[in-house]
This record gives structure tokens, sequence and C-alpha cells, in this order.
């Protein structure tokens, strides 16, 4: 009992409503994130951050500016976050494979 009014006491001293303080962190994920080159720009889906191009946040989420690394934090109670999935496909089995660049028989 005593270190539930500790808790308490200490969640209303630090400005966090008792709600935020009994439910835990809000949902959060670390966004994408590219090392910029010197003569590289970040893109329109990007923002710079130190050394690093790292993607926006979705919808329903912010960007954490405390920490080294970045990180999304939901802004609303039920914000989801959908990574993307890669749009690559394989070739299928058998197909020719292209010669190396500078192979032998290249002109």
């Amino acid at each position: 009992m005593r270190h539930a009014l500790a808790f308490v006491f200490l969640s209303v001293a630090a400005g966090l409503p008792l709600a935020a303080a009994a439910q835990g962190s809000p949902p959060s994920y670390e966004p994408q994130k590219r090392l910029r080159t010197a003569l590289d720009t970040c893109l329109k889906t990007e923002v710079m951050q130190g050394a690093y191009c790292v993607q926006k946040c979705a919808t329903g989420f912010r960007a954490a500016a405390s920490g080294a690394k970045p990180a999304c934090v939901a802004t609303t109670a039920g914000a989801k976050h959908v990574p993307k999935k890669p749009t690559y496909t394989p070739k299928p089995e058998g197909s020719p494979t292209p010669p190396a660049y500078g192979a032998a028989g290249g002109g």
C-alpha cells in the first residue's frame, strides 16, 4: 500500500495523469532511417535528424525528440502502425541469370 501511494504521488508530481500512469507507455515504433551522404538530401517523406534521414511518422503518431534513436509515439489511444510490405518478387526458378559486369564475352 505504501508503494502504491508513493507511485500515485510521484505520478501527480511529475504531471502525469493517473490513467496514463496506470496504463503504461503508449504504443510506439522505430521509423526507418538511412545515413545521409554529403551530397544527399532527404526525401519529402523523410526528416533530417543528425546525419540520418528518418521516415516521417504515420498518421496518429508524433516524433519523439528525446533519446538517440528516433521513435514515433501514438497521440491517440487506437493508433496502429502497419509497416509497409516489400514489393520485391524473386525470379522464378530456372530463369537465366545475366552475366556479371566485366565478365568475358561482354562488349
